[in-house]
């Protein structure tokens, strides 16, 4: 884990709460996970803007609140083909499933082919990351 990675991966760490790990857990989520809430990640991504490198480092930590984050800072016209499978691959819960990777998706070069692949999928999480960026590009 790079030493920024490391870093970030602290502070969502200090940022969790039990209360909300709690509510997340009713609703799907899987450890490892620190309940950061949504508004304290969007803090962290005005701060970071855009960062290919370090999106995909985050979400390649298997921590929930890291990956949703790297959603939210990944540069999606430099996402390869490669990077969204990887994504969608590795996401273990709707949050990641239904939000993270399509809004990824949708707004890479991919989308379209990648949401027409996914939904014929025989994984439920796969198939709903293909719907949910079909919508997204429809919208």
């Amino acid at each position: 884990m790079s030493e920024s990675v490391g870093k970030l991966v602290e502070e969502l760490k200090s940022l969790g709460s039990e209360t909300t790990k709690r509510v997340l857990m009713k609703h799907g989520a899987q450890e490892p996970f620190f309940g950061v809430k949504i508004e304290h990640l969007k803090k962290i991504q005005k701060r970071i803007k855009k960062d290919y490198q370090l999106a995909l480092d985050l979400y390649d930590t298997g921590i929930s609140d890291a990956m949703y984050l790297a959603g939210l800072i990944a540069d999606d016209a430099r996402m390869t083909k490669k990077d969204l499978q990887r994504w969608v691959k590795g996401a273990y819960w709707y949050m990641l499933s239904e939000y993270t990777v399509p809004w990824v998706a949708s707004g890479s070069k991919h989308g379209h082919d990648l949401a027409l692949e996914w939904i014929e999928s025989k994984n439920e999480l796969i198939a709903s990351a293909g719907w949910a960026t079909l919508s997204s590009l429809v919208s």
